[in-house]
């Protein structure tokens, strides 16, 4: 009799954890929202700078492009006239975005491209071996390369590269940022952000005025030239514009600093995961179960609006638009 009870305890446990998933629920709804825009493919692969259609089109923050990848390519970077295009054999593409035609391809051995920027001739790449490239695209050249600590995993919205003036800003797959001199071809910094063991990529990196900040899923950063701070927390996107850092956290909590991380506003919406943020004339937000949040940008006020659809597929938000499956719809902006 006594296992028995033992047994329907631990039963009742079990049934009782799985059903007690709680899910966002907003109280009130101002409106609902459509996917009325189609686009001429389904999305297939997001990552932090772009989003790969089945046709091969490509999705950046400039919105829709009429430049095609090869077929197996995915979109990994660009620059003001090229696209960068990375498949799982190790090989890489750079496209021309007037002339729609390949100007560079080049195959690496045993690693596959997971993040690039270029400026000028110069190409910067991230590998999923936790190693980093500068490359001479026009004369074929390499320039510098360095490979960091073993990782573990792969995260979707790794950052790109970023250059700065002569400096390249690399974020690497273990949780640190390495400053490459392109003219001296040499490493002159590291910045370590996140310690962790697993999940520590570099999912955000940005440099405005004289601020950088960069994240990975457990930390943020900001660096002025006189020190660094930092906030330790689960996050699944952030967003920094002029004068405000914006962190979505996993708990549901929508947190306002400065640039310095000093925390000006937080609110709370109970069980929401978020799936990323755009800025506009509003601070959009979109929630996994089907809704955008609009809140002003001091986190006074918010209203949320009902999706036609839940999150449960890629999406992808460029400066005013947000892409789910084959469709988008557009935001308000200023």
């Amino acid at each position: 009799m006594k296992k028995f009870y033992f047994v329907f305890f631990i039963s009742f446990l079990f049934f009782s954890g799985c059903s007690s998933k709680q899910y966002f629920e907003p109280k009130e709804i101002a409106g609902k929202v459509e996917f009325d825009k189609e686009l001429p493919a389904k999305m297939i692969d997001v990552t932090r700078d772009g989003a790969t259609l089945e046709n091969g089109q490509v999705i950046t923050e400039e919105g829709l492009l009429d430049v095609k990848l090869p077929q197996g390519f995915e979109f990994i970077g660009d620059g003001e006239e090229y696209i960068v295009g990375a498949n799982n054999c190790g090989d890489i593409v750079i496209i021309d975005k007037k002339s729609k035609k390949t100007v560079f391809k080049k195959h690496f051995d045993l690693k596959r491209a997971s993040a690039a920027k270029i400026k000028g001739d110069i190409l910067a790449l991230v590998f999923d071996t936790n190693e980093i490239m500068v490359v001479d695209f026009k004369k074929d050249e390499e320039l510098y390369s360095q490979k960091s600590d073993k990782i573990y995993s792969v995260d979707t919205k790794i950052a790109s590269p970023y250059f700065l003036g002569e400096l390249i800003l690399f974020p690497t797959l273990d949780g640190k940022i390495i400053i490459v001199d392109k003219v001296g071809k040499r490493a002159i910094r590291n910045i370590l952000v996140g310690t962790e063991k697993f999940l520590n990529n570099i999912i955000f990196l940005n440099v405005l005025n004289n601020r950088l900040i960069a994240a990975t899923p457990n930390k943020v950063v900001s660096v002025n030239p006189k020190n660094i701070n930092t906030i330790n927390i689960d996050l699944s996107d952030i967003l920094f514009v002029k004068d405000a850092v914006y962190i979505l956290a996993k708990d549901g909590r929508v947190i306002m600093t400065d640039p310095d991380l000093n925390i000006l506003k937080t609110r709370k919406y109970p069980f929401a995961h978020f799936t990323g943020i755009v800025y506009g004339e509003y601070i959009y937000i979109i929630e996994k179960e089907g809704y955008i949040i609009a809140t002003d940008h001091s986190l006074r006020v918010s209203n949320v609006f009902e999706l036609s659809d839940k999150i449960e597929d890629y999406i992808f938000t460029s400066k005013d638009k947000i892409f789910y499956k084959d469709k988008f719809f557009q935001l308000n902006k200023k």
